[in-house]
């Protein structure tokens, strides 16, 4: 009897887990600027309307903002990749430039500029420092075009559903000058992906699902966004299930 109660509580508490992380809040970008830090929350957000000027390499003006936001010592990598209409919808951390996989000595960041209006980026506040568990809920940032995201890669987060508005982002890398070497695979990167949106209730399912399970999927099977394998193998056929195609490697 003792055992089948224990069973009913256990099963209590999956409902209240799921129901409780299943609502989503919003806020915007006026609010993240100032209530949002990189060691509090694991991000930061920038604005500046000047910021939209940036075609490829990011301007100079935000070069000087965001590396005002880090330590000395800090530079931006030979890294620029390009998403038009598309987003990575799925929760996910960097893998690919995570200082807990690649074992950096400092924190590697990404910057993720928005030249559109409308909602940007989904975010879990602080869940860069509790990885590789996550304790917040989801927070959707909405801004306008000129709106900058600083973000620790190993910070779960996921595109926000853009409803197949016209989206165009630049996303570069950031680490410490002492860490480059370890990143070295990041070095020359120059990306264009132009995708075609599409709004169905797998995508829906899939963005959350991808929340709750986040653990097994950034922790355990991480390998398989690192590297595009042959489409023939197993492990290639296994990858035709994963967005692998939104992380630089294809």
């Amino acid at each position: 009897m003792k055992h089948k109660q224990n069973k009913y509580i256990y099963i209590l508490i999956v409902i209240l887990y799921v129901v409780y992380y299943f609502f989503e809040e919003s806020e915007n970008y006026t609010t993240s600027i100032n209530l949002r830090t990189l060691e509090k929350d694991g991000f930061c957000v920038l604005y500046n309307p000047q910021y939209i000027k940036t075609i490829s390499e990011p301007c100079i003006k935000l070069q000087e903002d965001v590396l005002s936001h880090l330590p000395d010592g800090y530079v931006f990598m030979d890294y620029i990749y390009k998403i038009n209409d598309g987003a990575l919808s799925t929760f996910h951390r960097d893998v690919t430039s995570s200082k807990t996989i690649y074992k950096t000595d400092y924190p590697v960041y990404t910057l993720i500029l928005y030249k559109y209006e409308g909602d940007l980026l989904s975010v879990c506040p602080n869940s860069n420092a509790t990885h590789p568990f996550v304790g917040s809920r989801i927070v959707n940032v909405e801004g306008k075009a000129g709106t900058c995201f600083l973000f620790d890669c190993d910070l779960l987060h996921a595109g926000c559903t853009n409803y197949c508005k016209e989206r165009h982002v630049i996303q570069y890398k950031l680490c410490h000058q002492q860490d480059i070497h370890k990143l070295s695979h990041l070095q020359g990167i120059r990306n264009e992906k132009n995708d075609v949106c599409s709004l169905t209730l797998y995508n829906s399912m899939m963005r959350k699902l991808s929340y709750y399970f986040q653990l097994p999927i950034n922790s355990i099977l991480y390998p398989l966004m690192i590297k595009r394998e042959n489409k023939k193998t197993i492990i290639g056929k296994i990858q035709s299930f994963i967005p692998i195609k939104y992380y630089n490697n294809v």
